[in-house]
């Protein structure tokens, strides 16, 4: 068993980049997107840019400026329609990542990644999947009718994604500090190697996982649907006919998709989203490898 300090690790989340290295991996994840975009166009697949992209796309016209990734939603029925033919259209340049594709991994969320790229963050250094400069890509989920069934689906998603990460890592990021910091440390570290001992896989979860999460899209759903890829997704829940018709809006020399609410679901999840944060609140994934296959 590790001691102390060795159970303890913290991660710095607003680093600054080199101006130069920044600017290159806007431009690979650029190429991601703009193929991304090509093969929904080709097979009609809605999409919409979301959370940190969408900001970036209506207040910046392009990434955030500290920014270093892009995301992406879908609804799940899309979502599964673009997995489809991914191997056909992007195998070549690109791998999709999800627990069920490698069972190494350990996140709830979708990625495409470029191949003979690495990009390996502090939070994600103990995985031993294959981790490239990627695009995040969120299934937009229906949430239940019934408040009591939404609120349960909305715990144990929250519950198997986290047991999921566990898996793959005892080192979460901690979003406390002190004494209740070094208790959830130590609490992450007993479960990872419960899970370890116990030989449950990130496979396994991710399924449970994704049978809540799905549980609702063919009946007894509500008006809403979410991404459960994280703890807040109840709360900023939308109603799938307020994110239509998309609006095209610039996003560097690109032209990507918004949702209608766009404005709304924003100012939902982050409040005045065109005031630009102070530097301590300028969060990124800067890596601790980054290779760009040259």
């Amino acid at each position: 068993m590790k001691k102390g300090n060795d159970m303890l690790r913290k991660y710095k989340i607003n680093r600054s980049y080199d101006s130069k290295i920044l600017n290159k991996l806007h431009k690979v994840q650029l190429g991601i997107l703009r193929d991304f975009i090509n093969v929904c166009d080709k097979y009609n697949l809605p999409y919409f840019v979301v959370y940190g992209t969408a900001i970036g796309a209506v207040r910046h016209h392009g990434f955030i400026p500290w920014d270093d990734d892009i995301d992406v939603a879908m609804l799940r029925e899309d979502y599964d329609k673009f997995c489809e033919v991914f191997q056909k259209e992007l195998g070549r340049d690109y791998n999709l990542l999800t627990p069920e594709i490698d069972g190494r991994y350990a996140c709830t969320v979708t990625h495409i990644q470029k191949k003979g790229t690495k990009f390996i963050s502090e939070s994600s250094q103990d995985l031993k999947c294959e981790q490239c400069i990627f695009m995040d890509i969120f299934p937009l989920d229906y949430v239940a009718r019934k408040k009591k069934e939404a609120l349960r689906q909305s715990r144990m998603t929250n519950i198997f994604g986290r047991l999921l990460f566990l898996a793959g890592t005892a080192y979460p990021v901690i979003p406390y500090n002190g004494v209740k910091g070094k208790v959830a440390t130590i609490i992450c570290w007993i479960i990872h190697y419960i899970l370890v001992l116990f030989r449950i896989k990130p496979t396994y979860l991710y399924k449970k996982y994704l049978s809540i999460a799905t549980k609702y899209n063919n009946a007894d759903k509500s008006a809403y649907v979410t991404s459960f890829e994280y703890a807040g997704g109840l709360k900023d829940r939308v109603k799938k006919e307020d994110l239509f018709p998309l609006k095209k809006v610039p996003f560097e020399d690109l032209q990507v998709n918004i949702p209608a609410n766009n404005h709304e679901f924003l100012t939902k999840v982050y409040g005045d989203y065109m005031k630009i944060p102070p530097k301590e609140q300028q969060i990124n994934h800067m890596p601790l490898v980054i290779d760009f296959g040259e």
